[in-house]
């Protein structure tokens, strides 16, 4: 068995927690590790006492890396993290408030960590970008555009994430992505008008702060956002 710590970064996110929660101590057979960037809604309270199910208290740091340096530098940091806490683990997966794995695909991910080959440093999960949480509609075709999330990594991998928006690796041997891979379903939709508009003022600052924020367009409503940021801030 080749253990798997579950990780990730939050803000805000007490109402998604429960149901997030349920999926993730299912798979999460190497620990689960959780940076709060700050949270003021009860995010940081409901993992105080929570265990996966061996028994290990949910491992948590309050940092807002994020905000201060974007999502290449915050997936080095869970990567760090979850090498010093667990050391006995063999992969990290980070998954966000709104991303759900449903349980028949439990057993593809299992069968990955524990027999892939050491070729590959990297999973990657094709990504659903549902419309609604009753999961009626979909952005876009998985099955033409399966947005890979490179989101599955070795531990004892050198490789490192870049850029503070639209983070891309470096310095890995081989991606695994096969359509049989596990889904990720996002739901970021359904989330309040408040949360998407804090999303939108982070990015637009990230991407302007970014030293590769040439290397990948704007989004069309950034500039939108980025008049919101000056004006209010995050």
């Amino acid at each position: 068995m080749e253990p798997l710590v579950v990780a990730s970064n939050l803000l805000n996110e007490r109402p998604q927690l429960d149901e997030w929660f349920d999926f993730v101590k299912e798979i999460a057979d190497g620990g689960i590790l959780i940076v709060d960037g700050g949270s003021t809604d009860g995010t940081l309270e409901f993992f105080l006492h929570k265990k996966d199910k061996n028994g290990r208290l949910v491992s948590l740091t309050v940092n807002n890396i994020i905000q201060e340096e974007g999502y290449g530098p915050a997936r080095n940091h869970l990567r760090q993290l979850a090498s010093e806490r667990f050391p006995e683990a063999h992969w990290l997966l980070y998954l966000d408030a709104d991303e759900r794995i449903d349980p028949e695909d439990f057993h593809i991910l299992r069968h990955l960590k524990d027999s892939l080959i050491d070729a590959y440093d990297v999973i990657a999960l094709p990504r659903l970008d549902w419309l609604d949480k009753e999961r009626t509609r979909l952005a876009k075709d998985w099955k033409v555009n399966p947005d890979w999330q490179a989101r599955m990594t070795r531990l004892s991998s050198p490789l490192k994430y870049i850029r503070r928006l639209h983070e891309q690796l470096s310095n890995f041997s081989g991606i695994y992505t096969d359509m049989t891979n596990p889904k990720i379903n996002h739901f970021h939709r359904g989330v309040s008008q408040e949360k998407r508009d804090f999303v939108g003022r982070l990015c637009s600052k990230l991407h302007r702060e970014d030293e590769y924020g040439n290397t990948y367009p704007k989004h069309h409503k950034e500039d939108y956002y980025y008049e919101q940021y000056k004006e209010k801030g995050l």
